[in-house]
């Protein structure tokens, strides 16, 4: 769980314009907790590491009415398909007056839980817990400009969505399909750097020759939070030797030093490198390679991963890492922090 900043503890909030439950017509609660289960409409499949972004927004004032400010929490989706984002503690001024949830992953429609895609009108069957979430294939008849306007934007969510941009600026010109861009270097709202941001499916394939396609989302290992960050690049129609798989943590110098020797001393087959950043090191165990590395002075320590059948040269996973490295530096330049 990743929350924006504001203050602790409560505050009044506006009656919910959803229900608590799908069987229920008592209101739900705009602090929540929410959970619920996100499938494919046409297989009725769960589908798991979709991107969960919820957001609440605030306002203060009783005359002249201002904006407060705002939070949002990050999830992902399960191997079940299921979410949960827990209670927001509000500040002990204003009011809360808004929660939107919205549910993305490559190759399908976003939701909202306030509209609808086809034809935006309001959604009428959102609901706080329990909530079933059908997602529908995107198809190639499908705006992505309007896709970009009905999503929004907001930190992890607005560099999840980067590589569209391109794909609605060929729409704008009236030029045919592009290819789908790998650039997601672009610097979040909040200064949070997160996974997706530092690796593209482009640049896997420029590196290893791999001419398949990738679905990408974040690992179910474990969910986002303010200190760690995944992204899944799994090899359609190839077995788990072909996927690539990238952790990022984002800590303070010590903590940093920590994490990098607590991989050091439990992953299996560990060899030092140092050749990239501060400190790195080469894993393996059978068919699974890893390389991880440290930047202390950034508070960053990557592990990336990858099977011989996508990186059946060490050099394919050694050049997959120096490329994250670099998107790092790009994204965080000489004298930024985390």
């Amino acid at each position: 769980m990743c929350l924006g900043a504001l203050g602790c503890d409560h505050s009044t909030a506006r009656t919910a314009a959803f229900r608590a439950r799908p069987d229920s017509t008592k209101a739900g609660d705009l602090q929540g907790p929410f959970s619920g289960q996100v499938s494919d409409a046409a297989t009725h499949d769960p589908v798991s590491g979709a991107f969960v972004y919820a957001s609440w927004t605030y306002e203060s004032g009783q005359g002249a009415i201002q904006p407060m400010g705002f939070r949002f929490a990050v999830a992902s989706t399960d191997a079940n398909g299921r979410y949960q984002i827990e209670r927001v503690q509000s500040p002990p001024a204003g009011r809360l007056t808004d929660f939107q949830l919205v549910i993305y992953k490559r190759g399908y429609v976003a939701y909202r839980s306030d509209r609808r895609f086809q034809d935006l009108g309001p959604r009428f069957d959102f609901a706080q817990k329990n909530n079933e979430v059908q997602l529908d294939r995107w198809n190639s008849g499908l705006s992505h400009v309007r896709h970009l306007r009905y999503i929004g934007g907001g930190g992890p969510l607005a560099s999840l969505t980067a590589w569209e941009q391109d794909e609605a600026a060929v729409e704008l010109s009236g030029g045919g399909s592009s290819k789908m861009s790998s650039d997601l270097l672009s610097t979040l709202s909040d200064g949070r750097l997160i996974a997706a941001q530092l690796l593209g499916e482009a640049e896997i394939k420029d590196i290893t020759g791999f001419d398949g396609s990738f679905e990408s989302g974040p690992l179910n290992d474990e969910a986002d939070t303010d200190s760690y960050s995944s992204q899944h690049f799994k090899a359609l129609g190839q077995p788990e030797v072909y996927d690539v798989a990238l952790r990022l943590w984002r800590l303070d110098g010590d903590a940093s030093q920590e994490r990098f020797s607590e991989l050091e001393s439990t992953l299996p087959g560990v060899s030092l490198r140092n050749d990239i950043a501060d400190r790195s090191l080469l894993a393996v165990e059978g068919d699974i390679q890893g390389f991880a590395f440290m930047d202390a002075r950034r508070g960053l320590v990557v592990l990336i991963t990858c099977g011989k059948g996508q990186c059946s040269k060490i050099e394919h996973l050694v050049e997959i890492a120096r490329k994250v490295y670099e998107n790092i530096q790009a994204v965080m330049p000489q004298g930024s922090a985390p």
